[in-house]
């Protein structure tokens, strides 16, 4: 069932068409994009391409207009790429640029609640006190 998922995804984004042509359709394109980024290797740099392609032709109104259903996940797939890079990795480079192209609104995710996962310190780990000002107490960590 993913391979047929991958198939359909690549085909989304593979299939040769003029972005004029794509416009109408491009509402439908951002739930395989997003696919896409969260996907193997080939179809992140597949789905880069076609969303570095959408910033640099479109209108950047009219095109985050489109994307704005999806923008939150779209954004989180593209700091994963980063966050799951290696040094040389085509993809982290390419999706940090994207990440620029977008300026400032990529920075609107922020807003948005992060998924973030506890992870229990280790005993030997090393720890932070955080005092805030007008409290008498540091704040205690989570079991």
């Amino acid at each position: 069932k993913q391979q047929m998922k991958d198939i359909f995804i690549e085909l989304c984004l593979t299939v040769p068409v003029r972005l004029s042509n794509l416009l109408p359709y491009l509402p439908a394109l951002m739930d395989p994009l997003v696919s896409a980024l969260n996907g193997s290797n080939t179809l992140i740099a597949q789905g880069l391409r076609t969303l570095e392609l959408c910033i640099d032709n479109l209108q950047p109104n009219f095109f985050y207009d489109k994307i704005e259903p999806v923008r939150a996940e779209l954004i989180q797939s593209l700091w994963q790429t980063l966050q799951n890079s290696s040094e040389n990795d085509n993809n982290a480079k390419t999706a940090f640029r994207v990440l620029g192209k977008c300026g400032a609104r990529n920075r609107k995710t922020l807003q948005d609640a992060p998924k973030l996962e506890y992870v229990h310190p280790d005993a030997t780990a090393a720890s932070v006190l955080v005092w805030f000002p007008n409290c008498n107490y540091p704040v205690k960590s989570l079991p």
